[in-house]
């Protein structure tokens, strides 16, 4: 096919084999991108249906508690690498927040290990001592994972590669003007191959010359002025490759993720609605909450949710709605039920809530979850919408 489509295309004047080759490969990276995050949406439903079904029987039975927990924190596990996986799949607006360094490489720590294969070893030594800075976390992520693998393609067949963060205090004899950044403390990100091994003649020559990892490199330049912060690198094919990234110091505190307590009654019965699709995220979340003392009402699709409050002689408190769903959205529901209940709160749930919805505009924005969630977090983040 591909020599038919080449002839056709040269006899119309169009782009030469290698422009098309370039064009056809285009599209697939792009397909491969949106049939990536298809499947990333499907895995967080099922995630939510196994994360919800074992929070439920956590509350039937003492027996098996152990077990339960187990299949709760690996699944939150793997929740966590495709809910990174989903991120770095999409541009997302700067959004800078207090992070404590040393959490955040500890929770990529996986990835940068398997991006480095089985023959390159990888150690991590955390002595940033809880230190706090201001930055985008999916930024920081990107980046970890760019300069890993610029420095295990730096590297021999074999060696080892040191990911450590520490604390400083830089003066003005080491920051440069251009820098833009300011004397004092600084939490140091660094990243390190070792030059014990012996490494392959002319494989790596030229790496620094390279104009993609000129490119990335440039990129977190500009990450780390957003930062206020600077960077420091040195790539050499035949000794050390090293990387520093420098963060100035927050005198503030990251907010610390608490588990909620198990049990929060609401004070008087409240009607909840639930929106979903999917049967394996709605129904566990029903049941949850009808343990804790909701009336709880269920619909599949918007339609159906809109025929069951217009039915319905209850008062409504609060729409939960899957965002994306067939024929209406939850936003378009959440118009929709808005006209009858003014008063109505509103609590949004999505695997993927970068997406883009042409919808978001209509109604006020509210809270949105993330899929899956823990359904503990949904009781709670529905006490907060009601002021209880």
């Amino acid at each position: 096919m591909k020599p038919i489509v080449a002839k056709k295309i040269s006899r119309r004047g169009a782009e030469p084999q290698g422009d098309l080759r370039s064009l056809l490969l285009t599209h697939k990276i792009e397909l491969v991108g949106e049939l990536a995050q298809a499947m990333a949406n499907q895995f967080n439903n099922i995630m939510m249906a196994v994360t919800g079904y074992a929070e439920l029987e956590l509350r039937k039975t003492s027996t098996n508690r152990r077990e339960l927990e187990q299949v709760l924190k690996h699944a939150t596990r793997a929740t966590s690498l495709i809910q990174k996986f989903l991120d770095f799949s999409r541009r997302h607006s700067y959004s800078p927040q207090l992070l404590e360094l040393d959490g955040l490489v500890t929770g990529i720590g996986e990835l940068m290990k398997e991006l480095l294969g089985e023959q390159a070893g990888f150690r991590l030594k955390l002595d940033a001592k809880s230190g706090i800075i201001h930055a985008d976390r999916i930024d920081i992520e990107q980046t970890l994972l760019a300069l890993v693998l610029i420095a295990r393609n730096a590297m021999p067949s074999t060696g080892q590669l040191t990911v450590s963060t520490s604390l400083t205090r830089l003066d003005s004899d080491f920051i440069d003007k251009q820098d833009g950044a300011e004397p004092g403390k600084y939490v140091v990100l660094s990243i390190e191959n070792d030059t014990t091994a012996v490494h392959d003649s002319g494989v790596n020559a030229g790496l620094d010359q390279s104009e993609r990892v000129n490119l990335s490199l440039a990129a977190v330049r500009g990450l780390l002025k957003d930062c206020r912060g600077l960077a420091r690198f040195s790539i050499n094919p035949t000794a050390e490759t090293s990387f520093k990234l420098y963060f100035p110091l927050s005198g503030k505190e990251a907010v610390e993720t608490r588990n909620p307590p198990l049990h929060r009654t609401p004070a008087i019965a409240r009607t909840v609605l639930i929106v979903e699709d999917d049967d394996a995220v709605r129904i566990p979340a029903a049941e949850f909450l009808m343990m804790e003392g909701f009336k709880v009402l269920q619909a599949r699709t918007g339609s159906e949710a809109l025929s069951l409050v217009q039915q319905s002689r209850s008062a409504l408190d609060i729409l939960i709605a899957d965002i994306f769903m067939p024929k209406m959205s939850g936003h378009q529901v959440a118009a929709e039920l808005l006209g009858l209940h003014p008063d109505l709160k509103i609590l949004y749930m999505s695997g993927d809530p970068g997406r883009p919805n042409g919808d978001a505009g209509k109604v006020p924005q509210h809270a949105t979850l993330r899929k899956p969630f823990r359904l503990n977090v949904l009781r709670d983040k529905i006490h907060d919408l009601l002021g209880e």
